[in-house]
């Protein structure tokens, strides 16, 4: 057990799919505050470990806790936002920015309660974060691939979690959308709170991540500050975390 108050803690986890093993013995660790990104290639168990970490898949050995509760034991999903690798914000049902930002407060409101002030004003810190409020009344079907990536980012936002959990945010949207992301991000890990997430390369999110945590083969293989090998990231590393303005956005 890490001695350490942390929001994310698997030890010595092993995971297995179907028949194939998938981690071996695992370690990972992100405290509060913390911006922790998963690389590696293909195959390497990176959207494993993350979805091991939330519960999603099952353990075969070790444990997972969640900021210092048993992964069994915790029910407090709402400080967790999530959004899994290539999702889409369009569900073929007409809905705008605003609708699907503010499906992430449902878990905050007791049965068939209206949307309250507070509701309401958690939705529009979200839009903002992710720059997205004059295309709040928007279809998201109109919207490119970047910005619908954006309008999940602020739907799990809207929850005012205090771990956001990203599985390759920046793939297959273009240059001004990662920007704009990173630029999201700049704000949310500014008032504290925790990320961690999956890439395939670290492009503008560089000068974010704490840590890089390198998998291969289902093993980690690295794990510290940035920067790590140019096979796998080739960015130079530039913390910005005292250059910007800790400015809190939720709660």
């Amino acid at each position: 057990m890490h001695l350490t108050t942390a929001v994310v803690d698997v030890d010595d986890v092993t995971v297995t799919l179907g028949e194939r093993p998938v981690l071996h013995g695992v370690d990972l660790l992100v405290r509060a505050g913390e911006v922790v990104t998963l690389l590696g290639p293909n195959g390497s168990g990176k959207s494993t470990l993350v979805r091991a970490a939330i519960g999603l898949v099952p353990v075969q050995a070790g444990t997972v806790r969640l900021f210092d509760t048993p992964i069994d034991g915790f029910r407090d999903w709402h400080r967790v936002g999530y959004v899994p690798q290539r999702t889409t914000a369009s569900s073929g049902v007409p809905a705008t920015v605003r609708e699907v930002v503010a499906a992430g407060r449902l878990a905050q409101r007791r049965p068939f309660r209206p949307a309250s002030a507070e509701d309401q004003a958690a939705v529009d810190r979200a839009l903002d974060l992710v720059g997205l409020t004059d295309r709040s009344d928007d279809s998201v079907v109109e919207l490119s691939g970047g910005q619908q990536q954006r309008v999940l980012i602020a739907r799990a936002a809207a929850a005012d979690p205090d771990l956001l959990v990203l599985d390759e945010p920046n793939a297959g949207i273009d240059r001004r959308s990662q920007e704009a992301f990173a630029h999201a991000l700049r704000l949310f890990v500014g008032s504290g709170r925790s990320v961690l997430l999956v890439l395939h390369e670290l492009g503008p999110l560089a000068s974010l991540v704490d840590r890089g945590v390198v998998l291969d083969a289902g093993r980690i293989v690295q794990d510290g500050p940035l920067p790590v090998p140019s096979t796998v990231a080739g960015m130079p590393h530039e913390h910005a975390h005292d250059t910007e303005p800790n400015t809190r956005w939720f709660g």
